[in-house]
């Protein structure tokens, strides 16, 4: 199942140099601290952080001065409507459309990616989650020589990424 709502442990996969954007950098050194005292707060998912003022945030380990990233990183995974709007249009089957629609949720991923995705063997974001970074690469590069496909390997971060936020999303970690 999909859940975009979050459990909190996931933050402190998501909040990592190998697949977050350097802008982000600045909250790492916060997130184990952040997590444990979001936890013993009695927060259980995304959902119920947003939800907190800012001096609960601050209670839970992240700094005044970022608040407003952390509030940005905690929405940056969030699905964008005109973004999932193009699936319909990209898609040619009813299967391809639903692989789509989770696929989608992925940050940076749309048609081409979504493609690729699948033809290497990753059809939903439970897929994309039991994959190591090195093996959605190889799969992909396989898939590309494979069918001869105008299309690029995803990088070992993006692949990154994906699998944590995929893991994030289908609930693949604990808390």
């Amino acid at each position: 199942m999909v859940n975009t709502d979050y459990r909190i442990g996931a933050i402190g996969f998501l909040l990592h140099e190998d697949c977050i954007l350097k802008g982000y950098y600045p909250l790492i050194p916060h997130r184990d601290v952040l997590v444990e005292r979001l936890k013993q707060m009695g927060c259980k998912r995304k959902s119920d952080v947003m939800r907190l003022p800012d001096e609960g945030l601050m209670q839970a380990g992240v700094p005044q001065e970022g608040l407003g990233l952390f509030r940005k990183f905690l929405v940056m995974y969030d699905p964008r409507a005109q973004k999932m709007r193009e699936i319909a249009s990209v898609s040619h089957t009813p299967e391809e459309e639903a692989c789509f629609k989770e696929l989608y949720l992925l940050p940076g991923v749309k048609g081409t990616r979504a493609q690729l995705y699948m033809k290497a063997g990753f059809a939903s974001l439970a897929d994309v989650a039991n994959a190591s970074a090195e093996g959605v690469v190889a799969a992909c590069g396989q898939a590309i020589a494979r069918e001869n496909l105008p299309m690029k390997v995803p990088l070992l971060k993006e692949a990154r990424t994906h699998i944590a936020v995929a893991k994030a999303f289908t609930d693949k970690v604990e808390g």
